[in-house]
C-alpha cells in the first residue's frame, strides 16, 4: 500500500500546482490598464521686424510740391506663441537734407507723411490695423496686430514728402526707422 499512497500523493501535488496557478489568471472579461503621463514642450520664439537697409524713392523736378513713393516691404514676425498675441510697430524719421542742410536744403519731419496701407501678406489668426501719420514729427504707429499665437505681417508703406517751391536740387538723405514691441 505504500506504493499506492505514494502514487496518489505524486499525482496530487501536480494537480495542486495547476490549481494554484489558476488562481492568478484574470477572470474572463476583466481588464487591466496602466497610464503613462506624457508631456511635450513648445518653445517660444521672438518678436522681430525687418525693413529695407536702404531705399531710393526716385526723383521729381525742382518746383514739384510732393514726392510720394513706396518705401519697400516692412515685415513683422511674432513666434512668441502667446495666447493673446498683440504688437505695435512704430515708425520715426529724421529730417531729409542735402548740401549744408539750410532751410531749403531740408525737408523737416513735419513735412513727411507715412501711410502703411493694407497688409501685402499675413499669417496667423488675427487682424492687422495699418497706421497713418500725417507728419513724422514724432514717433507714431506704423501698424498693429491683435490675435492669437504666432503670426507674421508685411506691408509696403507710402512715404510722402511735402516740398517747398524753393527746395534746392540735390540728393536728400534721411533715416526712417521701424521698431516693434
Amino acid at each position: 500500500m505504500r506504493g499506492s499512497t505514494r502514487s496518489r500523493l505524486i499525482r496530487f501535488i501536480p494537480a495542486l500546482a495547476v490549481g494554484a496557478a489558476g488562481l492568478f489568471v484574470a477572470a474572463p472579461g476583466a481588464s487591466a490598464a496602466a497610464g503613462t503621463t506624457t508631456t511635450f514642450q513648445l518653445t517660444a520664439g521672438s518678436l522681430t521686424i525687418n525693413e529695407p537697409a536702404s531705399a531710393n524713392l526716385g526723383s521729381v523736378a525742382v518746383g514739384s510740391l510732393t514726392l510720394s513713393k513706396n518705401l519697400g516691404t516692412i515685415s513683422v514676425s511674432d513666434t512668441r506663441g502667446n495666447l493673446s498675441s498683440t504688437w505695435t510697430a512704430t515708425v520715426s524719421s529724421t529730417s531729409f537734407t542735402t548740401g549744408t542742410a539750410t532751410q531749403y536744403e531740408t525737408v523737416a519731419t513735419s513735412s513727411i507723411a507715412y501711410l502703411a496701407g493694407t497688409a501685402t501678406s499675413s499669417t496667423g489668426v488675427g487682424t492687422f490695423a495699418p497706421g497713418t501719420l500725417a507728419t513724422m514729427s514724432s514717433s507714431g504707429t506704423a501698424g498693429a496686430w491683435a490675435g492669437t499665437s504666432s503670426n507674421s505681417v508685411s506691408w509696403n508703406p507710402t512715404i510722402t514728402f511735402t516740398l517747398s517751391p524753393s527746395q534746392v536740387a540735390g540728393t536728400y538723405t534721411g533715416t526712417i526707422t521701424h521698431s516693434v514691441a
